[in-house]
């Protein structure tokens, strides 16, 4: 029993000094990392534009309404307010029987009155050229002693009335003539934009805004039947100040975006208004949207514009989101060679498109802390995690 005993005894004696040797053995832990994570951009020379952001419209560069100057009955309608159409596309047709013929007859009655006038001229002319023969014939007859003076001047007379019957019956086919043309004019006209089946088409293609068409109801020419947006020439429309518009020179860029469309594109400046609003004191300026985006886009959607302008050139550029403002001023963290923050004051000049002018303080090469420096203070350590230079 006591043998037993001890060699318990000597088992756990062993145990606890294995214990204890392997305890003697474990690594300490290693000391905190203090270093705060940044990253960070080398500062770099290059240009920069100001940016001045405004609000617009967008706009249809070409619109145009269908009128016909006819009260006629529409026999059926092809498009609805919002359809796409292409230039020549039948919008509607009208009943326009009557109007036809009654160009028709008018027609019809021109040239009646036109080959009247031309038999009717040849005729007369035949008849003047016979009087005058016979006034030369008499007067030789005259000369010679054979008829008296009298004979003479009765083949005058014959004559002067052949020359007044003539004028007188073609003055009054002229006149009849000119009344035809301004019938037919007139009903030309009512029958403009609608060819001779009564079709009345699109003159562009793009979007229907508007349509006083419909099923056996009547259209008049005090209303357009349809008015048409072109989707292939659009523009944005926006005022800006005198301060801006001085700085803006058409052809230059504008960069647009059109949220609700989710589009985004750069733009061309193609017109510039010379005077300003009276109520605004305003100016107004026109961007052209480039053909390969108009799709989706609608009159009357709203639009934020930037322009670019006073151009630097050669200036120190950093990411704007890198300087912090103080009760002293705008400051940046940089780095040194033994990665240490070091606060610098800086002067800024153009802010452009999230990159801001440095205008003292910074002049290129140096280590700029460009996330994580809402952490630092003056002499921290820090650990590049991204952007290493």
């Amino acid at each position: 029993m006591k043998q037993r005993i001890l060699s318990i005894t000597m088992a756990l004696i062993a145990l606890i000094a294995l214990l204890a040797l392997s305890g003697c053995g474990e690594e300490e832990p290693e000391p905190e990392d203090t270093a705060t994570p940044v990253e960070v951009a080398l500062v770099e020379r290059g240009g920069i534009s100001a940016e001045n952001r405004v609000s617009g419209q967008v706009a249809s560069g070409d619109q145009q309404s269908v009128f016909v100057a006819v009260s006629a009955q529409c026999t059926d309608v092809y498009v609805e307010v919002g359809d796409t159409v292409s230039a020549g596309q039948t919008i509607c047709t009208l009943d326009i029987s009557s109007t036809l013929a009654n160009y028709d007859t008018a027609v019809m009655s021109y040239e009646s009155a036109r080959k009247s006038y031309a038999d009717q001229s040849a005729l007369l002319s035949q008849q003047v050229a016979q009087a005058e023969k016979t006034v030369e014939e008499v007067q030789d007859l005259f000369e010679k002693g054979v008829v008296p003076e009298l004979v003479v001047d009765s083949a005058k007379a014959s004559l002067d009335n052949a020359r007044a019957s003539m004028n007188s019956a073609l003055s009054q086919l002229e006149v009849s003539m000119k009344n035809y043309e301004a019938t037919i004019a007139q009903l030309e006209t009512s029958l403009a934009n609608v060819d001779r089946s009564g079709r009345v088409v699109a003159p562009i293609s793009g979007t229907v805004v508007s349509l006083n068409a419909s099923k056996n109801n009547f259209v008049a020419p005090s209303a357009p039947v349809a008015t048409i947006e072109s989707t292939s020439n659009m523009e944005v429309s926006t005022a800006v100040s005198e301060s801006l518009v001085s700085k803006l020179t058409k052809g230059g860029r504008a960069d647009v975006t059109i949220s609700s469309a989710n589009q985004s594109f750069q733009g061309t400046i193609s017109s510039i208004g010379w005077s300003p609003s009276p109520q605004t004191h305003l100016y107004s300026v026109t961007i052209q949207i480039p053909s390969s985006m108009t799709s989706g886009l609608f009159s009357g959607m709203f639009a934020d514009v930037t322009f670019y302008t006073d151009t630097q050139n050669n200036v120190v550029v950093i990411p704007t989101e890198a300087i912090q403002t103080g009760v002293d001023g705008q400051y940046v963290y940089i780095l040194d060679s033994e990665d240490l923050a070091h606060k610098v004051m800086v002067e800024t000049g153009l802010v452009g498109d999230g990159v801001t002018e440095i205008t003292a303080g910074l002049s290129g090469g140096e280590r700029l802390v460009t996330v994580g420096q809402f952490y630092l203070s003056e002499g921290d350590p820090v650990r590049v995690v991204s952007g290493e230079v």
